[in-house]
């Protein structure tokens, strides 16, 4: 399965928020790019279901506007969904 983002929940929020969730194909993903800040494995708490859905809970970092979310790992990069700061 290649690496893809279906979902961010809440789609908006504020720098720090905690537990802002990508769900997806992301078991492979060793960085997230959120706008301009890059995020490693240390940011988020991972965790896989049985139905092979896996999820990135994260904590907002510092950022403003709308910015594009994407994920790399195992040599891909997934799509981009969107996150808006208010």
């Amino acid at each position: 399965m290649s690496l893809h983002i279906d979902s961010i929940e809440p789609p908006q929020g504020e720098e720090g928020q905690q537990w802002v969730t990508l769900r997806g194909e992301l078991d492979q993903v060793t960085t997230v790019c959120w706008g301009d800040a890059e995020l490693s494995a240390k940011d988020w708490y991972e965790e896989t279901y049985p139905d092979g859905h896996t999820e990135l809970d994260v904590t907002v970092p510092a950022g403003r506007g709308t910015v594009h979310v994407v994920a790399f790992g195992g040599g891909e990069k997934s799509n981009d969904v969107e996150f808006t700061y208010v």
